[in-house]
């Protein structure tokens, strides 16, 4: 393998990306096994992160993906400072605030900031969003009451492999105290992504009997068929009591459904 392939099983091994669009990961899925292909982009689940450790350990490399440079306000020579510096987004996260006094944005937008000016802020309960849109949407659904229970919140997005990178989304949870909300797909990823976010107090879902019928109508079979061999164990595994009765709904409905479908009541 190539030094560039190498770093790819790096960045997926770090960022931990359900899909990409990208040539290398079309070529790795193709030569490599990693991955399923679909259309353009590549779909991963937990059997293809352990593969590509693997492959990272048997070759003699670091699991972590390559640093990136310091700020560009530290750099020697003010005619390069783009030169082996850090994007000007390194270490940004996407929130939105919610309930916290003197902190608003407008709806449907977000906020940009460094994950430990995010940790600084005076809510009580995180939310960890999978996907950027829905987390815009956060104002639209009412049926979040009830996991908020009146307390100050800040949603994050979990992260991409580029922007809001997946790492910078993990360094604000991991050094926070307080409560953790999942909000992710309706699906086995989703739900394998949710068992493993620390201090979780509930996985979030829209009412089940408005949830349900939506599930059955949007017919997306492919996101069950396409997850359920890689996640199986872990969830079969799982004790939490909610994530365990959304597996067996996905299990008994063989199909899930995707956060951008979830209802706004």
């Amino acid at each position: 393998m190539t030094p560039t392939q190498y770093n790819f099983l790096r960045g997926l091994v770090a960022n931990r990306s359900a899909q990409l669009r990208s040539a290398i990961a079309r070529e790795m899925a193709a030569t490599q096994d990693l991955g399923r292909l679909r259309g353009m982009a590549v779909h991963y689940g937990p059997s293809d992160f352990v593969k590509a450790e693997t492959k990272l350990r048997n070759a003699g490399f670091s699991l972590e993906a390559p640093v990136a440079g310091g700020a560009r306000a530290d750099a020697r020579d003010a005619a390069s400072e783009k030169l082996s510096a850090a994007a000007v987004t390194d270490g940004l996260v996407a929130v939105v605030p919610l309930g916290l006094p003197g902190i608003s944005n407008p709806p449907g937008s977000f906020l940009a900031m460094h994950w430990q000016d995010a940790l600084a802020l005076p809510y009580e309960v995180l939310v960890v969003c999978e996907n950027l849109e829905p987390m815009r949407r956060m104002h639209r659904y009412a049926w979040m009451s009830e996991y908020l229970k009146g307390r100050s919140a800040l949603a994050t997005f979990r992260g991409a492999p580029s922007w809001f990178r997946v790492d910078c989304a993990a360094q604000l949870v991991k050094a926070d105290t307080r409560p953790v909300l999942a909000l992710f797909d309706f699906d086995p990823q989703g739900l394998v992504m949710a068992a493993a976010l620390p201090r979780r107090e509930s996985l979030c879902l829209p009412p089940w009997e408005v949830l349900e019928p939506l599930v059955i109508e949007r017919k997306r079979h492919d996101l069950f068929a396409a997850q359920e061999a890689g996640c199986r164990a872990i969830l079969d595994a799982c004790q939490e009591k909610d994530l365990a009765q959304a597996w067996a709904r996905i299990r008994r409905l063989t199909r899930g459904l995707n956060q951008e479908a979830f209802p706004e009541l």
